[in-house]
């Protein structure tokens, strides 16, 4: 989860796929910087959604069993999620 807002963040990200939930504290996050990385099982044919607890709305993601990892941005503008077959261990921060 990346905060790319101008302010800390409060609350958090919950991942809910196929009767799966996994909750990511993002509370005090600072502008720029990412959290600890939390491992997520998304599935393909499956409704997989993510959203942030102080806004409304979230994101569903539609996957295949190709992609392994995804990242979470929260932004002025919403939440999104990138989904990519990269590991994130080769991406530079």
């Amino acid at each position: 989860m990346v905060n790319l807002t101008k302010e800390k963040l409060k609350g958090h990200i919950l991942w809910e796929s196929s009767g799966n939930e996994i909750k990511l504290d993002v509370n005090g996050l600072e502008p720029g910087k990412r959290s600890l990385r939390k491992q997520f099982y998304p599935s393909s044919g499956n409704r997989n959604y993510c959203r942030w607890s102080e806004r409304d709305g979230g994101y569903q993601l539609n996957c295949d069993d190709g992609y392994k990892y995804a990242i979470v941005t929260i932004s002025d503008y919403g939440i999104r999620v990138l989904a990519t077959d990269t590991s994130p261990d080769t991406w530079k921060w």
